[in-house]
C-alpha cells in the first residue's frame, strides 16, 4: 500500500486543490481501505479500488469546502480593486480558463489537471481511473481543444 501514498496523494491534490486536504483525503482513503479490505477482490489489482476510494472521499470534502467558501462570502467584506490594469487582464484570463476548466466533464478535467498540471504519466492516471491510456491520451486532448475554442470564441 506504500507505494500508492504518493500517486494518491498528487491525485487528491488535483481533485481538491490543496496539499493539507489532500494529505488528509488519503489518510482518510487509507482508513476506509483498510476497514474494507475484506471486501476486496482477491486478484484485482488495489490501485483503481484505492483510487476510487481517495475519488469518493474527495468529493465529500469538496462539498463541505464549497458550503464553507459560500457562507466565508457572507461574512468577508469586498477588497478595493487596487491592481494595475495589466494584472487584472491577466487575472481575467486566468479566472476564464478556470471556467472552462471546471466546465469540462468530470473525467476530462481530471485526466486535464492530473497529466497537464500535476505532472503525471499518462500510465499513472491510466491506473487510477482503471482505463487504457490511450482513453486518458484522448480525455486531455478533448479538454485543451475545448478550452482553445472557448477560450478563442
Amino acid at each position: 500500500m506504500r507505494r500508492y501514498v504518493r500517486r494518491a496523494t498528487l491525485f487528491a491534490r488535483q481533485l481538491v486543490g490543496d496539499q493539507d486536504d489532500a494529505e488528509d483525503i488519503v489518510a482518510e482513503a487509507f482508513v476506509i481501505a483498510l476497514d474494507r479490505a475484506s471486501a476486496f477482490r482477491e486478484g484485482e489489482s488495489v490501485g483503481p479500488w484505492l483510487y476510487g476510494i481517495v475519488r469518493r472521499v474527495a468529493a465529500k470534502y469538496r462539498r463541505r469546502a464549497s458550503r464553507r467558501r459560500s457562507l466565508l462570502r457572507l461574512w468577508r467584506p469586498e477588497r478595493a480593486q487596487t491592481d494595475p490594469e495589466q494584472l487584472a487582464v491577466a487575472r481575467d484570463a486566468i479566472e476564464r480558463v478556470d471556467v472552462i476548466v471546471n466546465e469540462l466533464p468530470d473525467m476530462q478535467r481530471q485526466c486535464f489537471d492530473l497529466v497537464v498540471q500535476s505532472g503525471l504519466d499518462i500510465q499513472e492516471v491510466a491506473i487510477m481511473f482503471d482505463i487504457a491510456p490511450s482513453t486518458v491520451r484522448q480525455h486531455v486532448h478533448r479538454a485543451r481543444e475545448a478550452i482553445r475554442a472557448k477560450f478563442d470564441a
